[in-house]
């Protein structure tokens, strides 16, 4: 009971265990019950159960609590109070997300799912901001984008693109007043939001990284077994021009390894069955593949892993969640080698 709070502390904690999840929820819970001067309590009788009781205060003398809380969510200067924003976004739990984050910085949004109708939707919302996504049904969002930008009613609008594939300078050149890479975090959009009130901060050049061309689409092996996971890393990297290839534990990596020969391997430690750590062993074991590189990816995040993976043969070591941005210039340093 005396380690229930501390982050990463399982009772199955080993890289092979049968069950999901990183540890981390009832510290989360803890850590938001303090920021609100509460205290979370546990009491537990074998065979019956356990009881989780959490404490709040109603009312406080003082302001320390209110100062604390303010301190750890910066707020930004908004367009303007209750400010109308159209997210154009056919995903539920994307569009759901950007909601929630400018309800919280007190402006409105309407949801409108697809490419299609999008500007005629725009001329009825009348927004002061438009957030688009790219991968949208009927028509996908560059053509929104162009259809904005070419129209006069709707070409001073801003339009910030929020989308799991990486083009950047694309988006900008065509007229897009900021590209958002998924998955986003409040504080990118509010800072974002804030260059829109400040524009001159936002004057210095910024430096743009273009993708690798390669002569021959590089074939990536994904070792994992997160479906979630698979995914948003499948997608982003398969819009970057990777071709891949999965596995959902570390024998089916290393089979996958013998048959495709991959230019890459992504390998996600905490696997059911065989672990990715001895996956890597038998991999690095053959000498016709001790060149491959691999990215060992991990949830835990334990003292003494990164040197654990590469001790075991794994070129370098990401932690969860990974950044996608930064998984692709890793496979691109990797592949140059």
């Amino acid at each position: 009971m005396g380690k229930l709070f501390q982050p990463f502390i399982q009772l199955d904690s080993s890289l092979n265990r049968q069950y999901s999840g990183t540890g981390l929820g009832l510290a989360l819970v803890q850590k938001i019950i303090t920021l609100h001067g509460g205290t979370v309590l546990v009491s537990s009788e074998v065979g019956k159960g356990s009881c989780f009781t959490v404490r709040i205060p109603y009312r406080t003398s003082n302001n320390l609590l209110r100062t604390q809380v303010t301190t750890s969510l910066p707020s930004y200067p908004l367009l303007a109070k209750n400010a109308q924003v159209l997210i154009i976004e056919d995903s539920v739990a994307a569009a759901d997300q950007i909601t929630r984050y400018l309800r919280e910085m007190g402006m409105q949004s309407t949801i409108y799912p697809q490419g299609e109708g999008a500007v005629e939707e725009v001329l009825r919302v009348q927004p002061t901001l438009i957030i688009l996504d790219l991968q949208l049904p009927n028509l996908s969002g560059w053509d929104v984008l162009n259809q904005l930008k070419t129209n006069p009613k709707t070409k001073d609008i801003p339009t910030i693109i929020i989308s799991v594939v990486d083009e950047h300078s694309k988006g900008l050149a065509q007229g897009a007043f900021e590209y958002l890479v998924k998955p986003i975090t409040r504080a990118q959009l509010q800072v974002t939001i804030e260059k829109l009130q400040h524009p001159a901060r936002s004057e210095e050049p910024s430096l743009i990284v273009l993708p690798e061309v390669f002569l021959e689409t590089p074939l990536i092996l994904l070792a994992e077994d997160n479906q979630a996971n698979i995914d948003t890393m499948s997608g982003y990297l398969e819009s970057r021009g990777y071709h891949l290839i999965l596995a959902n534990n570390g024998q089916q990596a290393i089979d996958l390894v013998r048959d495709q020969r991959p230019d890459l391997i992504v390998m996600d430690i905490q696997m059911p069955g065989m672990d990715g750590l001895e996956a890597i062993r038998r991999i690095r074991s053959d000498r016709q593949f001790v060149h491959i590189p691999i990215i060992a990816l991990t949830a835990l995040a334990m003292p003494g892993d990164r040197e654990t993976c590469l001790a075991a043969g794994a070129n370098e070591y990401l932690t969860k969640p990974v950044k996608l941005k930064q998984l692709v210039t890793t496979i691109q340093q990797l592949l140059k080698r």
